[in-house]
This record gives C-alpha cells, structure tokens and sequence, in this order.
C-alpha cells in the first residue's frame, strides 16, 4: 500500500519498488510467458532475418575458399584463346602465382556424376593430404581421389575409372587416395573432383606449357588494391576476385525483402497482444492503482511502475529473443551448409551488433506496445476505480469509421493507377490500408447488427446478447482483428503459392517442345567437333524426333554496362518465335520488332524492360556486356516484356552472334518435338546423351522440378503464416480472459435475472463463432484488395504475377480460426461455472 511512498525515501525503498516490481511480472505466471514469448519471437526474427545474409555468406565462403586452396584471385586471358602461358604475365600487385588445367567431364552409367579434372604440377600437389597410396611416379594416365570418392565409389588403389571429356573416354588408374581437405573439400556423391598429371592431360589436348586456371594470391593488404594495379598494368590479362560477396547479396535481395514483409506483420500482431496483456494487468489491477491514487501517490508515480514493468518484459524477452535468433541462424546455416548429408556443418558466427539491435528493439518495442493501455489510467476517476466500476464497453462512433473508410478509399484509388511509384510504395500501401480496416470495420458490425436485431428480435436471447457483446466489446473486437490478420496473411502466401504454380504451369504450357538435352558441356578453347554438333548428329538419328523442331539455345551469364547482371540466350531466331510462346513474339506488339531482329546480320539485341529500366537505355543504344573476359558493344534492336522468364533480366542474341562475339561454341539445351510420347523418346535417348554427361527431360518434368523449387520460397514464407496463428491463438486466449474479468459482474447480473450457467457459456461461445464469422466476412473482400497490392509488390521487387485468391483455403482456414478460438474459450466456460454471484454482486 505504502510502496510508492517508500520509494522517495532511499535505497532501502528503491529496493522494495524493483522487489514490487518482480513480484507483479511473476505473479500471472501465464501471462508472463505469454508477454516473454511475443517478444522474444519478434526479437528472435528479427535477428534472424538481419543475419540471414551473413549466414548465407559464411556457408558459401568456407567450402568455396577451401577448394580454392588458400588462393585469393583468379586471372584470365583477355584474348579469344582461353589456355595461356603464365610466362607472359607481369606479377605486379599479386605473388603465388600458380596455373593448371581444368577441364569438365561426367562418368556413364545410371547415375550420371559431374567429374572436375584438375591438371597438376608435381609441385603444386598437396602431398601431405594423401592418406593412402603414393605418387612417386605420378605420370600416365594416373590420378588421385579423396577419401570421400572411394568410399561412395567403393573404389580403391589400383582400380580404374572411367569419365567422359567432350564426349570422348579417358581411363584413369587410381594411384592415390587424398583426405577430403583443399581441392577436394566440396566431394559428394554425383560430384567430385580428380587430380591428374599435368603433362599428360595438357599433351592429350595439345596445350603444353599453356593453362586454363590460373590462381594468386594479393600483393598488397587489400584484394581491391590488388587487383586494380594488376590489371592497370597487365592488358592481356585480367584479374578478379574469387569469391564475389555482391553477388550473393544481390541474389538474396528479393527473399529477404519478403522475410521482411512478412516481420512486419508477426510485429504487429505481437504488439496486439502485449497491448492486451497489460490491458488485462491493469483491469485486475484497478483496486490496487485506485488504492495508490486514493494514498496520494501520483498518476506518473503508478505509470512510472508499469513503464519499468514493461521494460523488465523487454530484457528478459531481449534475452530469450537473442537465443532464439542464434537458434533461427544455426538452423540456416545447417539447412545451407552443402555438406551436411556428410556431417559436415559449417562453422558460423552471428555479429554481435545484431544481439545488441535485438535487446534495444525488444525493450522499445515492449514499451511502446504497452504504453497507450498505461496512459489510459489517466482518463480513470479515482472513486470508480476503487470501487471497480470502471466502464470497459465501447461506444462505438464515426469518426474512426470515417477516417478508415478514407484510407481505404484513396488506397483503392492509388492501386487503380498504372505508375511506377504506386508499386514502389504498394507494400506500404498494404499495411496502411489493414489500418483503414481496423477503423473502418466496428461500425459496420454495429450497424449490421442493428439491423439484424430487428431480425432477430423474439427468438433467442443468447443469440442477442452475443450480438450485442461483440458489437459493444474492445477485447472482442480485437479478437477479431488478430483472426483477420492471421487471415490475410494466410490467404496472401497461400494465393501467392497457388499463382506461381498456375504462372509455371501456364508458361510451360505456352513452350513448344516436348523433350530437352541439358547438361552437356565441352571444353572450352580445343579443336575438333563440338559436343553439341556430335549430340546433335545422335538425336537425330532417333526416327521418333520431329528433326525441323529441333531449337538449339545457347547460354552464358556477363555484366552489362560493368556492374549489372545479366542473363544471354542464344537463339535460333527463325524457331523461337514458336519455340517460346510464353514471350508472345509473335503478337502484334513484337511482330515488327522481332522481324528486323531474324532479318539482322550485325551483333544485334533484344533486351527486356526490366533490364532496360536498370540500364537506363533506349532502342538504338549500344550497351557494352562482358562474358567470359571479353567485352563487346551491342546494340539493342528491341525491348520485350521478359515476364518472370529467367527472372525478368535477359538478353536475346542470335546463337552465331554468341559465337562470333564470346566465343560459345556449346549449346546449353537442344529442344525438340517428338512423334511418340515424350517419356517413351526420353527413355529413347537416354542411353544415347548418358556418354556426353548429358539428361533427357520432358516439358512436364521441367515444369514439375519448377514448380517444387517456387514452392520451397512459399513454404519458408508459410513459416511466418503459422506464427501469426500462433499468435493469434495466444492474443486470443489473452482477449477472452480479459473480456471475461471485465464482465463477470454483467454475468452475474444475467445469472441473477434466471439465465443458466448453460445458457451463459452458449453466450460465451457464441461470441467466439461470430468473431470467426465477422473476420472471414471482413477478411474476403478486402482480400482483392490486398492481393492486387501484392500483385504490385512482386513487380516492384521484380518477379511480375498476378496474384488472385485461392478461393479453395478460405473454408479451410475459416474452420481452423473455429476451432482455434474455440479450444481458446475452454478455460473461460470453466471459470464461468465457478463464477460466484454473490461475491461479484456484493459492494465493497
């Protein structure tokens, strides 16, 4: 009683204000939790999705660094002739310069593996990694595997292997086996690496003295340094980084802006509840706080407990939240780390500085969620509150409809415009106008309501009274705005899944081909028929392919204008047109455009308006794309709508132009169409492309293996789904019990009159069903709404689709939200019984 009093007189009074303090945190232990756990989940991933880059850094960079061997920097030939000699370059700004050979090749069978061949000098083996064997006379047709290899190859010293280069078998006999360190860190089943003589693989293919991968280290303390002062000097050669650390950012760019999306509305929903948490703290606490007030304590005195409160359930959030967020990121990092099915797990590390905007944000967060319920104390009168009589119905006016209704219109308003800035901005547009509609829907229900008293006037009480209670209700009102919510954020991800799967399936309905050769790969700057002219030759000695089909596309990856990404697809433009309807080529709008682009002869282009955007460019210009070390000038002779094919960002080039310009004698699929059914002509062929390395697939199977890897991007967004659930689940719970401690004199006053306890938990559960009613009502139409926003926000974060509601998941997740709320009034329909009339009708 005197605790606020004790608290100006001294250390021994400070002592007993934090021991009042603790005491009121712990004695709800059930609230307790249930504040701890909202903070600590939007403080645990908000860590996690800060550090997700990190992580993704870190567990690509250990096995990518490692194979490199210690090595930094990769140098290249600026000349057509990708072997070169090291004796030429001037070793100006780099040290440890050191070359082999490398070539790609796979091995035959049922399963086909991806086979790295690395040429080596003596010199440059790491002899101290091998385990077993020896290479005292390393020569021939001799190679070295790792451990890992002849284990999974249940192959050892002395037996052969066979693999295919360019299509073309090489033997080489096992001669040592090496522990899985270095080069070959990154070995797995279907992929591994082999070490050769260097003299006999470069005399084989004729490039004596001559490599195609040459690594150094830096000279200087920075790689940036390093590399600038190399290439400043050395014009026939160019020197880059290893392991690009901006390009993995790029890449995870997109998905962390949707991780971030989806924290805001976990956010929000928490806030929710620790709002009604201390809601409910302050409605059981009214006799105590009107006791302080009637002693002489002031009101910033009793604020000043609450605020302290609230910032203790920020630290030991902080706390539990920060353990949470490590969990979340070593969770990431195992599911990253491409070793694991070895037991391998990439060592990681979190920045402390994301541990230190956890706790900050747990505490500030925690405050300002509990700081509009704490300022309402103000508004009591000290006479109702000791009395406890303290009014907690809601008279429900107009002007926050009014304001919400506007928002909501001039939301409507800015998504009917066709402009840039509006999908910029449409993922602000999205929260803002939820906010419209927490305004806006209140006095709807009460009007509705009103209406369907009239209705139901004369027939059942506890139906009126349960109307009655929801319109008239703030907690279950608010039970209603965490259920809607949880809805939309269900019905968005769920509808995006849906979309993607209809936007694949619809694309790969719209490509003309009915079998695929992927995954064959020459070598890179040797003489003789190419790979791709010797498959060819192959298939089409298969009588059930459609020969004239036949759609050669060609692939490479460059930087245009120097730092932006793009995508080239070698074409035969006289087929593509119909080879790949999903571009609509053909229609009007491209007709022309593509025409003067089949009837060019010069290295002409068709970019995309995304990369037209980004390059700032217009038709005529000439853009300068760099592949494979070479640079080369092009200009653009159309733009088209790119879609989400290859992501939106590529340039279409003539396939004798990518060979002309970057020297891309490989294709990087041959597509035809077949006479007998696409699986009985894969079986066909596959036996046939298998000594090439290469995979024969179907357009079906393309679109299957499409589909699951979209779906993968759904189902971690479904994670923050089911946390709003659980957190809707948990608010809920918190709103019933409020709503039932600020009620029990009106049920007693009901029970007083003649209503059974039976009729009074069909009241109560009865209030529960039209909130769930309520919410889908709300839920679905402003789901249109919603979902065109989100329509502009995956345009504006560049992976254009039209998003439309998945009519299907609404019961589903209507009678999921039925049952939720249900379970959660179980503890009140047993309080409800033991409720006492005479103990809440008595006055003080």
């Amino acid at each position: 009683m005197n605790t606020i009093i004790m608290v100006e007189r001294g250390g021994n009074g400070l002592k007993i204000f934090f021991t009042y303090i603790a005491k009121s945190m712990l004695e709800k232990k059930a609230r307790f939790c249930l504040l701890i756990l909202a903070i600590a989940m939007s403080t645990g991933l908000l860590v996690t999705v800060s550090g997700t880059v990190d992580i993704a850094i870190g567990s690509f960079e250990k096995p990518i660094t490692e194979s490199f061997e210690g090595k930094e920097i990769s140098i290249s030939s600026t000349k057509d002739e990708p072997f070169f000699t090291t004796e030429d370059i001037n070793k100006e700004g780099l040290k440890s310069i050191t070359g082999e050979i490398v070539l790609a090749a796979t091995t035959s069978g049922e399963e086909i593996n991806n086979v790295t061949i690395r040429g080596k000098e003596d010199k440059n083996i790491s002899k101290d990694q091998l385990i077993e064997g020896s290479i005292a006379d390393f020569s021939g047709n001799k190679c070295i595997i790792s451990k890992r290899t002849s284990e999974e190859k249940n192959i050892k010293i002395n037996d052969e292997i066979e693999v295919f280069i360019a299509g073309e078998s090489k033997n080489f006999t096992i001669t040592a086996i090496s522990a899985n360190e270095k080069t070959f860190y990154n070995d797995s089943k279907t992929s591994y690496q082999i070490i050769v003589p260097y003299e006999y693989i470069s005399n084989e293919f004729q490039v004596e003295e001559k490599f195609n991968y040459v690594t150094a280290n830096k000279a200087l303390e920075d790689s940036k340094e390093s590399i600038k002062l190399f290439n400043d000097i050395n014009t026939e050669f160019e020197a880059k980084e290893l392991f690009d650390v901006e390009s993995i950012e790029a890449e995870m760019t997109s998905f962390t802006s949707m991780l971030y999306a989806m924290l805001a509305i976990v956010l929000f929903m928490s806030a929710i509840i620790i709002y009604g948490s201390f809601k409910l703290t302050i409605t059981e606490r009214l006799s105590v706080i009107g006791t302080f007030l009637s002693q002489g304590a002031s009101q910033w005195a009793v604020e000043r407990i609450l605020v302290l409160e609230s910032i203790g359930y920020g630290i030991i959030g902080a706390i539990v939240g920060n353990a949470l967020g490590y969990g979340g990121l070593f969770l990431i990092n195992y599911f990253l780390s491409p070793l694991k099915e070895y037991g391998i797990i990439e060592h990681f590390s979190v920045e402390p500085i994301y541990f230190v905007y956890g706790t900050i944000f747990a505490i500030v967060f925690s405050c300002i969620s509990a700081l509009v319920p704490i300022i309402k104390i103000r508004k009591l009168v000290v006479k109702d509150v000791i009395l406890n009589d303290v009014n907690i119905s809601m008279g429900i006016g107009w002007i926050k409809c009014i304001i919400g209704t506007s928002i909501l219109a001039a939301t409507v308003f800015v998504n009917s415009l066709d402009a840039p800035w509006v999908n910029s901005f449409s993922s602000v547009f999205i929260l803002v106008s939820i906010i419209g509609l927490v305004l806006m829907y209140p006095k709807v229900i009460d009007l509705v309501t009103n209406v369907l008293f009239k209705v139901c006037r004369g027939r059942s009480k506890v139906l009126l009274f349960a109307m009655n209670n929801v319109r008239t209700s703030k907690v279950l009102m608010g039970n209603i705005t965490l259920i809607v919510i949880s809805m939309l954020s269900i019905f968005m991800i769920t509808s995006m899944g849906t979309s993607m799967k209809d936007l694949v399936v619809g694309a790969y309905q719209e490509m003309d081909f009915d079998v695929s050769v992927t995954e064959f790969q020459g070598v890179l700057g040797l003489e003789g028929e190419s790979v791709t002219d010797r498959l060819m030759s192959k298939i089409k000695e298969n009588e059930n392919v459609d020969i004239e089909s036949i759609q050669i596309t060609k692939g490479a990856f460059g930087t245009a204008n120097k730092d932006i990404m793009v995508s080239l697809e070698g074409i035969d433009s006289e087929k593509y047109q119909k080879y790949n309807g999903y571009l609509d080529l053909d229609s009007d709008q491209y007709s022309e455009m593509y025409k003067k682009f089949d009837q060019s002869t010069d290295s002409q282009i068709i970019i995309t308006d995304k990369l037209k955007r980004a390059l700032e460019v217009e038709v005529g210009d000439k853009i300068t794309i760099e592949v494979n070390d070479r640079k080369r000038g092009l200009e653009i002779i159309g733009v088209i709508d790119g879609k989400v094919y290859n992501n939106g960002r590529f340039v279409l080039m003539k396939n004798d132009a990518m060979e002309k310009e970057f020297d891309i004698v490989e294709a990087e699929r041959i597509s035809f169409k077949t006479t007998k059914s696409p699986d009985f002509v894969k079986e066909q062929l596959k036996t046939v492309v298998k000594d090439f390395g290469a995979t024969a697939i179907t357009r079906d199977e393309f679109q299957e293996k499409n589909v699951e890897q979209n779906q993968m991007i759904v189902d971690v967004l479904s994670i923050f789904s089911y946390l709003a659930i659980f957190i809707a689940a948990l608010g809920v719970l918190n709103n019933i019990i409020i709503g039932f401690l600020q009620r029990k004199r009106e049920l007693a006053v009901l029970s007083s009159v003649g209503m059974s306890s039976g009729a009074r938990n069909t009241m109560l559960l009865m209030e529960s069903v039209l909130s769930v009613i309520w919410s889908v009502v709300i839920a679905i139409p402003y789901s249109y709404l919603g979902l065109s926003l989100l329509t502009k926000t995956m345009t504006a974060i560049e992976m254009p689709m039209s998003i439309v509601l998945d009519i299907r998941a609404v019961p589903i997740y209507a009678v999921a939200s039925l049952v939720l709320i249900l379970v959660a009034s179980l503890p009140i329909l047993l309080k409800s019984n033991k409720l006492s009339i005479i103990n809440e009708l008595k006055v003080d």
